[in-house]
């Protein structure tokens, strides 16, 4: 008797791992995405925070705020993101398959923290979607 694996033995072995390779990158994108979702939530929330609490001890004397472009999130002191001062820039790097719309740029008011708008910002990519409030206060809900 003769010991090893058949070739249809191993045609099948072979076909139920790609089956399975397949199947799994579908499940590894969902969640690639649904990761870089909740990672920019988190960041551009952070974000928010800070530039508020920035301004509330009158850091640099100024005002600070937060930009939005398609490939970052910029943390900026300032009265407006073409007026800031680019020393004290803080960026994030936004993921190419992120869209966020919603949000340009929200500045914080030195000494009070108020906010200059009160967005609603929407963090979206495939069937992942979030949604960032900043309220007249500059509470900062999600």
């Amino acid at each position: 008797m003769k010991k090893g694996f058949t070739l249809i033995e191993l045609i099948i072995v072979i076909a139920l791992i790609s089956i399975l390779g397949f199947l799994s990158t579908g499940f590894y994108s969902r969640f690639y995405n649904q990761n870089a979702v909740s990672t920019v939530t988190d960041e551009l929330t952070q974000e928010f925070r800070k530039a508020q609490i920035y301004a509330m001890m009158g850091k640099q004397n100024g005002n600070w705020g937060v930009h939005n472009n398609t490939t970052s999130i910029v943390l900026f002191q300032g009265s407006t993101f073409t007026g800031r001062n680019t020393a004290f820039d803080e960026t994030f790097a936004v993921n190419s398959n992120i869209i966020i719309t919603g949000l340009t740029d929200l500045i914080f008011s030195r000494m009070t923290g108020t906010p200059s708008a009160t967005p609603t910002i929407i963090i979206s990519s495939a069937n992942n979607t979030r949604t960032i409030t900043v309220n007249s206060q500059g509470v900062v809900n999600r």
